[in-house]
């Protein structure tokens, strides 16, 4: 029905003002970081009891034995976590993505180093007031129940990954992972995108970087992947790549 200049509009939906007014809406990960669970105005109050972190390459976000006061949302960029061994040597225990939430622990203390690998954004809560929200909102409990299942069962695959898997399976491997965590084009070649150095990828398969270079050279040969850069991959054989992972 057409209205004359002169009546009045009725106000926008509660809904739609947050939609316009809150940043959490235009939140990359919003969809599947653990607070996806949150209704509008909890998400609301979740995000004022936070701030934004930003992180150059190359920058640490804690370190190995700090005190761990913090819990972050990662929701740009990579990182990596590590541990130092006591011969000096690094190993890098897994990488943090887009969704992935850190910080929480049973301990007083950070158990790995975390370093941006990438420029990087988190969204950032003290723990005492973290801990707090979630007594408040059991399902945030659940989820994050949940995303703790899920980075067990990856620590698992670390394990058979580093104890049984040959080099070649183990790069194999880690390349679909980060096909995983790259933006694919629908009716394109997957691509992997390799944000993190040579050392920083053998660090984590338990591998010499000559080996990692090696290896990648033998799958390129094999025409199972082309190099579209120094860090991204486009993946011409994904069965054949596929299998050799599987062993």
């Amino acid at each position: 029905m057409y209205l004359p200049d002169t009546a009045v509009a009725a106000p926008p939906p509660a809904d739609t003002l947050l939609q316009c007014d809150h940043p959490c809406f235009g939140c990359p990960v919003r969809d599947h970081a653990v607070c996806n669970v949150l209704g509008q105005v909890d998400l609301a109050a979740f995000k004022r009891s936070g701030n934004t972190r930003h992180l150059d390459s190359g920058e640490a976000l804690c370190w190995e034995g700090a005190t761990a006061g913090q819990v972050y949302n990662v929701t740009r960029g990579v990182l990596r976590l590590s541990k130092l061994l006591p011969d000096g040597r690094r190993q890098i225990t897994g990488f943090a993505f887009p969704g992935d939430f850190l910080g929480i622990t049973m301990d007083d203390e950070h158990p790995f180093t975390v370093e941006a690998v990438a420029p990087t954004e988190l969204c950032r809560f003290s723990r005492p007031r973290f801990d707090a929200f979630v007594d408040e909102h059991p399902h945030m409990e659940r989820r994050l129940y949940t995303a703790a299942v899920r980075e067990l069962s990856a620590a698992r695959d670390q394990l058979v990954l580093l104890g049984r898997k040959t080099a070649a399976e183990r790069l194999a491997t880690f390349i679909l992972q980060m096909v995983a965590h790259t933006p694919q084009t629908e009716g394109q070649a997957p691509r992997a995108l390799l944000p993190m150095s040579r050392s920083d990828i053998a660090d984590y398969l338990g591998l010499r970087i000559e080996t990692v270079s090696r290896e990648l050279g033998a799958l390129k040969s094999a025409r199972l992947v082309r190099m579209m850069g120094i860090h991204e991959l486009l993946i011409l054989d994904r069965a054949a790549l596929e299998n050799l992972a599987a062993g």
